[in-house]
């Protein structure tokens, strides 16, 4: 009898020792799901990893190179995030050439920008959108100048090269959701077109310099809705060209485009709005590649910290936030021969990362916003990605960044409604034939990262995000 309650004793510390090594898996209540019928004729892949271990628990085709739309500015700004942190600012100098005499600055003044992004944005809803330039003017002022017998210059350096990546569709490019990241950026480097009179008038807000639309798209009764673009390159006349269609009984309607040269917008800006808090301004408006060796700082402004622009670059999807904010990584870096301010940033990030231990063959990077058809990255990678950002700092302040799934910017009706729903931090990417997901799951005290990219589908995309709800919903045990 002692025997064999030895023995059953022995049986039962057995299987409870079992039963406590398989306890993690069982305690995830993470399983790999079945292929909604939504994504069978499409490539997708999922990666799911314990964000404090980096164990992958899901990976379905999870190392396959993948187009991430806009998921890529979770590689920009993580990077951003984990090597600078969220306290820091972007700063931009005023300078001069000249002396202060008789309140009248004898000399040139000169803007000088270290790539600050949020410059008059709207996405910064209850500030003055020319604060800078009213700062700029109060500083002057302080310095007892009224008066300005130089020009106003803005520095365009060679940084500012291919600016608006050739990576990008030209398609894109003369929008405003497709505006390069200089070192001066103002107004999101974006304007307004008011098309009035059923498509016979155009005006334009802000005014611009040396700036003309010209009308090439055709008007037709039968449309309801407009397909208009506007061209990044100029026609014959010097003008660029509104092209597309426009619907005919629309008395009115607005579009939004990208500022052609944003330094030399910034010095038009500067001059017109001293001018009308008393500094005069008897030279003109224009930019340089450089800037006298000595030259006297008269002020310098800086941006919010870099958490609220990371903040605004994940939930509103930022084009140009991200990519200013990937090229952060470039000052004080010494860029290969050849290479853009673009390239040298995406350098440094496959830098980074590999020296974390990360899988750099399956990063194809182009640029920071995700806006490129050609970025190729792996769901494994993003979701390693965000695991090493998660155990840098456990407190979750890169994650609550992003927006909560069924509450919050681009998440406001994916998983709402559901046991998922502000419990996923996630970043949405969508490009044509394009939708993805990456970022993390909060469930109780565990802490999940995922990624699931969807490729090269058929139908609407509306349709195959709920399957991607129904895979991460089961994947999670809902």
């Amino acid at each position: 009898m002692r025997e064999d309650w030895f023995l059953d004793r022995f049986v039962w510390l057995m299987g409870w020792l079992l039963m406590m090594q398989a306890a993690p898996t069982l305690a995830e209540g993470v399983t790999p799901p079945q292929e909604p019928a939504a994504l069978s004729r499409s490539f997708w892949s999922l990666s799911i990893q314990d964000a404090d271990t980096g164990e992958e628990l899901v990976g379905l085709r999870s190392h396959h190179l993948m187009t991430p739309a806009s998921t890529m500015k979770l590689v920009s700004t993580a990077t951003l995030w984990s090597q600078k942190g969220g306290a820091g600012r972007i700063a931009t100098e005023i300078r001069t050439d000249g002396t202060v005499n008789n309140h009248i600055l004898e000399g040139h003044l000169y803007i000088v920008g270290f790539g600050d992004p949020s410059i008059g944005s709207r996405y910064f809803w209850n500030a003055d959108r020319d604060l800078f330039f009213k700062e700029v003017g109060k500083a002057l002022r302080g310095h007892g100048i009224s008066a300005i017998k130089g020009d106003v210059i803005a520095l365009s350096p060679a940084a500012d090269f291919q600016a608006d990546n050739p990576r990008w569709l030209a398609y894109d490019m003369g929008n405003a959701y497709a505006t390069g990241s200089r070192g001066l950026n103002a107004y999101d480097n974006s304007y307004t077109v008011t098309i009035s009179d059923y498509g016979r008038r155009l005006s334009v807000e802000p005014d611009l310099p040396h700036f003309d639309l010209s009308i090439a798209y055709e008007t037709d009764p039968q449309r309801r809705g407009d397909s208009l673009y506007i061209s990044p390159f100029k026609s014959a006349d010097g003008s660029y060209a509104i092209t597309g269609v426009y619907p005919a009984n629309a008395k009115r309607l607005r579009l939004r485009g990208a500022i052609p040269d944003p330094p030399l917008f910034v010095a038009h800006r500067t001059k017109s709005l001293l001018g009308g808090m008393g500094i005069s301004v008897n030279g003109s408006a224009a930019t340089t590649a450089t800037i006298p060796a000595s030259t006297q700082l008269l002020y310098t402004f800086q941006s919010p910290r870099l958490r609220e622009l990371v903040g605004i670059t994940l939930v509103y999807s930022h084009n140009l936030f991200a990519e200013g904010l990937l090229r952060q990584l470039t000052y004080g870096k010494e860029g290969m021969p050849g290479h853009n301010a673009t390239q040298t940033a995406i350098e440094e990030v496959k830098r980074y990362w590999q020296g974390r231990g990360l899988q750099i063959e399956e990063l194809e990077m182009m640029d920071g916003s995700g806006l490129s058809p050609e970025n190729r990255v792996s769901a494994h990678f993003l979701a390693a990605l965000l695991g090493k950002v998660h155990r840098a700092d456990p407190s979750g302040a890169y994650m609550r960044l992003l927006p909560r799934a069924g509450l919050d910017g681009t998440l406001a009706i994916f998983l709402k409604n559901t046991p998922l729903q502000g419990k996923a931090y996630l970043k949405s990417g969508t490009l044509r034939n394009v939708v993805c997901y990456a970022g993390y799951v909060q469930l109780g005290e565990k802490t999940y990262t995922v990624a699931l990219m969807v490729n090269n589908f058929y139908g609407k995309a509306s349709t195959v995000r709920k399957g991607m709800e129904q895979v991460l919903l089961e994947a999670f045990g809902f």
